[in-house]
């Protein structure tokens, strides 16, 4: 019976053994992979990460551009237009509505 169990424990500890060392090194074998598969990835990342960094600045760059630019259009001086009589613009609109209309419903 001693045998029996003998036996039992040499198979029972080489399977474990063999095993884990299949284990390890698909482990080993497939996580070489991934990592070189997550540093490329990695190193994309660092790309887009680099050129969103420049379009930002240059996006905040134009945006100061235009805000001065409407800051110097907002101070200078507007000519005032005398004499425009409001109903008479309002009816000229109106005119130039029903003529619209009128043109697609025919």
């Amino acid at each position: 019976m001693t045998y029996f169990l003998f036996q039992i424990a040499l198979i029972s500890t080489v399977a474990i053994v063999t095993g884990s060392l299949i284990g390890w090194w698909l482990h080993h074998f497939y996580g070489q992979n991934r990592q070189q598969e997550s540093d490329k990835d990695l190193t994309l990342v660092k790309d887009y990460l680099g050129e969103s960094i420049k379009e930002n600045a240059r996006l905040k760059l134009q945006l100061k551009q235009m805000e001065e630019k409407l800051e110097k259009l907002s101070y200078e001086e507007v000519p005032k237009i005398s004499g425009v009589d409001f109903e008479a613009y309002k009816a000229f609109e109106n005119t130039v509505k029903e003529a619209n209309l009128q043109k697609y419903l025919n």
